[in-house]
């Protein structure tokens, strides 16, 4: 399973972000190529220096005269006229949304009326374009990165001298994990911030690996402390034991003074979210051999602050623990089943061993023997004999 790591240990910005992508294999003709489809007038180029010993990339915009003011709808028409691929265009647009949406709340305006420079310059337009379509020629299948520096600072912008990161930028890492660092210069610009966290999860839990290529993309700045100003993007290869092999998030806490009535609503919210793999709750005696009930969350690790604070949130719990664990899981699909009262959705599982096994749907199953008046044990019967009958490949 192929996948990038971008090691940000100097910050992040859209054409240093390029740059490691086209160093790491993508095309910059099919990337010259594509972007000659945008109504836009500009040039490209890709080059290599040497930077504190270290042969790196460099990716430029050329944009001749001076780029208006833009709006979202601007940008918009410009991206959506083009003849980019139609994945190209939604995950652009997702982008700029973002930033036009934390820009917005910092100035409070709307998305849809504020003006600002680096959204509308064209340098932004290709970094975010380019991006996306780099990723598309690497055919990548998973993205991780490191956390972010969050540099100390003051920062010129338009409004005044601000800390860093820039207030926009700022915004846009919340939930995403970073670290302090006293470089006193930009270090993340908020093109690099609403990219990196549009397209990449934070490695959480480390796992073995294969390094294909490692690449280097240069940023502008001379750091004063000696580091050099570069991104770091690894191609890689997954070293797993297994394909089968995966870690999750367990999330646990105990509660004693909760009203019953509310584990029913926490047991639809958390079986219903889409980040939730299980949720079960087991009885136990604490402290003081007061009775009381364990909450335990399994999910994947990106989700598990988000799961673990709507828990706090919802339960009235003053705290989560969250271990790593890691689990075995077979290969399963869904299908549909035809049955003398219509479809049933079948889950199939993929045994490591060969073969599969084959259970209905409770909910279809259900639904069917409140309908017709049958039993649900009617029911399974006949849908268990029609499923031992689908191939077994």
């Amino acid at each position: 399973m192929g996948f990038l790591y971008f090691d940000c240990f100097s910050g992040i910005s859209g054409d240093m972000m390029v740059a490691a992508l086209l160093e790491c294999g993508a095309s910059f003709e099919e990337l010259q190529k594509a972007v000659s489809r945008l109504p836009i007038c500009v040039n490209l180029s890709y080059r290599h220096k040497i930077v504190q010993g270290i042969r790196s990339a460099v990716f430029a915009v050329d944009a001749p005269g001076t780029a208006p003011i833009r709006h979202l709808a601007d940008i918009t028409e410009i991206i959506s006229s083009s003849a980019l691929s139609a994945d190209v265009k939604t995950k652009s647009l997702r982008v700029f949304t973002r930033l036009a949406e934390a820009e917005a709340h910092v100035h409070g305006a709307s998305p849809a009326t504020i003006h600002f420079h680096e959204i509308g310059a064209v340098d932004t337009i290709v970094d975010i374009v380019g991006t996306f379509l780099c990723l598309e020629s690497l055919g990548v299948d998973e993205i991780y990165s490191s956390p972010l520096p969050w540099s100390g600072g003051l920062i010129d912008i338009s409004h005044g001298r601000y800390p860093l990161p820039a207030p926009a930028t700022a915004l846009l890492l919340s939930n995403f994990p970073c670290v302090f660092t006293d470089a006193g210069i930009e270090l993340v610009t908020p093109t690099g911030a609403a990219l990196l966290t549009s397209i990449a999860s934070p490695l959480i839990d480390f796992f073995p690996f294969i390094p294909q290529k490692v690449a280097y993309g240069a940023g502008s700045y001379i750091r004063k402390d000696n580091v050099p100003n570069l991104l770091r993007v690894v191609k890689a290869d997954s070293a797993r034991c297994s394909e089968q092999e995966q870690t999750v998030a367990i999330l646990e806490t105990e509660i004693d003074d909760l009203n019953p009535e509310i584990f029913t609503h926490l047991a639809h919210l958390f079986n219903s979210h889409e980040a939730v793999l299980d949720y079960f709750t087991t009885p136990v005696y604490m402290k003081k051999n007061r009775p009381g009930t364990l909450i335990t969350l399994i999910t994947l690790p990106e989700h598990a602050e988000l799961l673990a604070r709507m828990l706090i949130q919802e339960s009235g719990t003053l705290g989560v623990r969250y271990r790593m664990q890691n689990r075995y899981v077979a290969d399963r699909s869904e299908s549909g089943l035809e049955t003398p009262w219509g479809t049933v959705r079948v889950k199939i599982a993929h045994l490591p061993l060969g073969g599969v096994r084959i259970k209905p749907e409770f909910d279809d199953c259900q639904a069917i023997a409140l309908l017709h008046n049958l039993t649900l044990l009617e029911v399974y019967t006949v849908v268990n004999d029609l499923a031992c009958r689908l191939p077994k490949a």
